[in-house]
């Protein structure tokens, strides 16, 4: 029988057989195999019998240990594949005269049972000296070989679903382990059929214990709040009330900042709603983030962490106090003086481009987050750069993406939610993509190798979890406690990055603009910043204070701009409708012209009152004015008066008749600044011009004409024959009228003569 070994080193069945679950494709290459011949090899290192202690080892001869690396690779068992997951490494850096304890546990997730299997554990004694081989052996495939003399032990039945501890102890003196570095190690399960499973991993040891120059690593991580309506205040409290509950992404990060030197990168809406809460856990939660964050290097992102890409592609250059970048927060909370102002941190998971910059730079922010991009060849150099851009030079701090995904999978909670999801049906527990253990070996691995490749002047080197980490606060303490204990490790803060001069080394430019598909589109931001002019525009009707009228509104409007709507296009396109809609209603619906009838007009002057509704809680003063279109009405001085909150008042505009016919007229109300926010409330006004002075004389007229007429009538027709007589009193009253007495005069009386 042959061998087949391209067959058996093809990438495209090394992939298959690697994934859980993919029972088809490890069938195929147990099939593809079968007539293979494996010819067994002999260890190039080192054989001592003593080099490595199972708990129940077998006896392994010198002149019979196989090294899996020289003999044909395993084939992988009709089974499935099982996981071996490294669980714990009693020394993470090992030193002369140290026996390491490696734990691993073996899961049978093929659905069958497993026995007559072993469990195989070697060790590679030659050093790692860049990162290049760290990456090479991590990213291995399940067939790849493992050099090493391996030390085995059965592993007992294994029933479908159940998990197995096994441990090794390995004393690195006995075998000829010289200088520092790390050393490739690996915990597989081979049966009869070839390997089931495998966990590879590293063990750094340091032979020499010399002293050594360290390199720094700065470690970021966000508080930013849940992608909700501020609007609504309850849904929000509560949103953000389960972030921070115990266990939860929010209230992960703070315990991991109170345990370690961890950067943080603060939204202040989020603190505002939990200061204003009256939720007790919440506002606890608070307390321990202010104390926290007092204790370690603490900077203020943009209030509800706008998009600055999709404020860049809209070309979107908001810079003033009200602008989307200096949104305001609905509560009286006030950032600490501590706090560092200046960082600008684009979304996560998008290399950021020239425009993104810029806008962070025009804004005032250019100290600058770079997730993705101005990579370097050879992965060593510090991670600063200086970047140009039109609105001036950005200081980027770059994240080495290898570090951060090491401990991100190994400590993040909401990458394996997916994980979880998609494997249901085999009941896999909730954890992190690798271990504690795991990723700590890693990030040593790779840190030690970055030291060997620059041990003059190691570099600086940043790692930035993405917004939605979930640490197991408990893994993530531990690994950055190990860092921490590393002699060739300083860990400190991002502001020390930044401190730094940025390397004169090549990198990979940035693009000058590149529009992401999880950004939300220009035009959509154009009509949020027209909606945001409208509501700062109108609020200047509060004259003493607007304040109170503009700040809800575009506290609103930045909502959809904010990085965590990301997640979930759809539901951010429906918010970003139902704002625009809210202000809008706003700027045109809370001061209004009450519609009115048609009206006669029938004088040369006069005035036209306009009566305004005022649905504000604060006084706005506006200015009225009309608009005629004709002629024949012209229209005098606007008017600009107050209206008190929650009244109507009528305003009286002047207007001059030259003309008579019918005129169209429109009632508009601007603001204090001369700006028109109101559509146009139109009525018709007949203009009689003159018609008036003509009434009057024509009135006056008929009334003299009426006047005479009844006294031409009265004289004419005389005394009334109906008219009562003195005898006709008389006699309806029965008595007579006494004749007075005839008066004769005396001597006595005298009777003055004139003389003559």
């Amino acid at each position: 029988m042959t061998q087949h070994p391209d067959l058996a080193h093809s990438s495209a069945l090394r992939r298959a057989a690697r994934h859980t679950g993919k029972t088809g494709a490890v069938l195929l290459a147990a099939v593809l195999l079968a007539g293979s011949t494996m010819v067994p090899a002999h260890a190039t290192g080192p054989t001592s019998g003593g080099a490595a202690v199972g708990t129940a080892p077998a006896p392994v001869s010198d002149t019979v240990a196989e090294d899996l690396s020289e003999g044909v690779p395993a084939a992988p068992s009709a089974q499935g594949t099982v996981d071996v997951s490294i669980t714990d490494v009693s020394h993470p850096t090992a030193k002369r005269g140290d026996e390491v304890t490696i734990r691993a546990r073996i899961t049978n997730h093929t659905g069958a049972v497993i026995s007559g299997a072993n469990v195989n554990f070697a060790v590679n004694y030659v050093a790692i000296t860049t990162r290049a081989e760290v990456s090479e052996w991590a990213s291995a495939d399940l067939l790849d070989p493992v050099r090493g003399v391996p030390t085995t032990q059965p592993l007992a039945r294994l029933n479908a679903g159940a998990s197995k501890d096994v441990s090794f102890t390995y004393n690195p003196g006995v075998e000829y382990l010289q200088g520092f570095g790390p050393r490739r190690f690996a915990v597989s399960v081979d049966d009869a059929t070839g390997r089931l499973g495998i966990a590879r991993s590293f063990l750094l040891y340091d032979a020499d214990g010399a002293e050594r120059a360290p390199m720094r690593l700065s470690i970021l991580a966000g508080i930013t709040g849940p992608a909700t309506d501020p609007a609504d205040h309850s849904t929000t409290d509560i949103e953000l009330a389960q972030l921070a509950a115990a266990g939860q992404r929010l209230d992960g990060v703070v315990e991991v900042a109170e345990h370690s030197k961890l950067s943080l990168a603060v939204d202040p809406a989020v603190m505002a709603v939990a200061a204003a809460s009256k939720d007790s856990a919440l506002i606890a939660w608070s307390d321990r983030l202010l104390d926290a964050a007092g204790n370690t290097t603490t900077y203020t992102l943009p209030d509800r962490d706008p998009d600055l890409a999709a404020l860049a592609h809209a070309d979107v250059r908001t810079m003033g106090p009200r602008s989307f970048l200096r949104a305001p927060r609905l509560d009286d909370w006030r950032v600490p003086k501590g706090w560092r102002q200046g960082l600008a941190w684009p979304a996560d998971g998008a290399v950021p481009d020239i425009e993104t910059l810029g806008l962070a730079v025009a804004a005032g922010r250019p100290n600058v987050v770079v997730s993705g991009g101005l990579s370097t060849e050879s992965g060593t150099a510090t991670g600063r750069a200086e970047v140009a851009t039109p609105s001036g030079t950005a200081h980027a701090a770059v994240t080495d993406p290898t570090l951060t995904s090491a401990l991100l999978s190994a400590t993040d909670l909401s990458q394996a939610e997916t994980t979880n999801a998609e494997s249901a049906a085999d009941a896999v527990p909730a954890g992190t993509r690798t271990t504690a253990a795991e990723g700590t070996q890693r990030l040593l691995a790779e840190t030690a190798a970055i030291v060997n490749q620059s041990p003059e002047e190691p570099p600086t080197k940043s790692i930035v979890m993405p917004r939605t980490w979930t640490p197991d606060a408990a893994a993530a303490t531990s690994v950055l406690r190990a860092l921490e204990d590393a002699d060739w490790v300083e860990t400190t803060t991002l502001d020390d990055l930044f401190a730094q001069d940025a390397p004169d080394v090549v990198r990979e430019p940035l693009p000058n603009h590149k529009v992401h598909k999880a950004e939300l589109s220009a035009s959509s931001v154009a009509r949020l910043e027209r909606a945001r002019d409208a509501v700062v525009t109108f609020s200047s009707i509060a004259v003493d204070d607007p304040a109170p009228l503009w700040q809800p509104g575009v506290a609103r409007l930045v909502t959809p701009l904010a990085v965590a709507q990301r997640s979930d296009p759809g539901i951010r396109n429906l918010l970003a409708k139902r704002v625009l809609e809210a202000a809008d209603k706003f700027t045109h619906e809370s001061v209004t012209v009450v519609p009115r009838q048609d009206i006669n007009f029938i004088t040369d002057v006069g005035n036209i009152p306009v009566r305004v509704r005022n649905t504000l809680d604060v006084d706005a003063t506006v200015t009225v004015a009309l608009r005629a279109d004709h002629p024949r009405l012209t229209v005098g001085n606007r008017n600009t008066t107050t209206v008190p909150a929650g009244q109507e008042l009528d305003v009286q505009i002047p207007v001059r008749a030259i003309g008579s016919g019918d005129v169209d007229v429109d009632a508009l109300l601007f603001t204090p600044t001369g700006a028109q926010f109101t559509d146009e409330s139109a009525f018709q006004v007949r203009v009689r011009a003159g018609w008036e002075e003509v009434g009057t004389w024509i009135a006056a007229g008929l009334v003299a004409l009426l006047f005479l007429a009844g006294i031409w009538r009265t004289v004419r027709r005389g005394r009334s024959p109906y008219r009562a007589t003195r005898e006709d009193v008389e006699e309806a009253t029965g008595t007579a009228a006494e004749a007075p007495e005839p008066t004769t005069p005396t001597a006595t009386d005298s009777v003055a003569v004139r003389a003559e």
